[in-house]
């Protein structure tokens, strides 16, 4: 049996990461899907000028961003259920890598997989890439599907 963690944002590389797993898996495998809502959603100034009176904080641990993520990452977990023992749906929000590496710590994974979206030398810089960092701070083996 083996855990795998699935990063899970929506996005075609992470749909593209779903179906590679999907043909590594057995059937008393467990999965762990894992989406994530970004901390600059929560903590940017240009949120909090918008919204001055709502504290987002408390929006995602009890409200609608944390809802509707649940919603969406449930029902892709749900078409995956037929395939292995079991799969777990789960929603974090803060900075994706550091979600990403501490969700494989805690349910002690064998394997996280997440998708490429290829931003290039440019994109990493400015943006900062996920993916590497998963890679380079995983204290376990990292699959990326491109």
């Amino acid at each position: 049996m083996k855990k795998i963690l699935i990063a899970y944002d929506g996005s075609d590389a992470s749909k593209k990461a779903i179906n590679l797993t999907m043909q590594c898996v057995d059937k008393d495998d467990e999965i762990y899907m894992l989406t994530i809502i970004p901390a600059e959603l929560i903590e940017s100034s240009f949120t909090k000028m918008l919204l001055p009176t709502l504290d987002l904080g408390d929006l995602v641990r009890s409200g609608s961003f944390k809802e509707r993520a649940m919603e969406t990452i449930s029902k892709a977990a749900k078409e995956l259920e037929s395939q292995v023992k079991k799969v777990t749906p789960l929603v974090e929000a803060g900075d994706p890598a550091d979600e990403i590496l501490m969700v494989a710590k805690r349910f002690d994974v064998d394997i996280i997989v997440l998708g490429y979206k290829g931003y290039g030398k440019e994109g990493r810089f400015l943006l900062g890439s996920v993916t590497d960092k998963v890679v380079r701070h995983a204290s376990k083996s990292v699959l990326v599907a491109r």
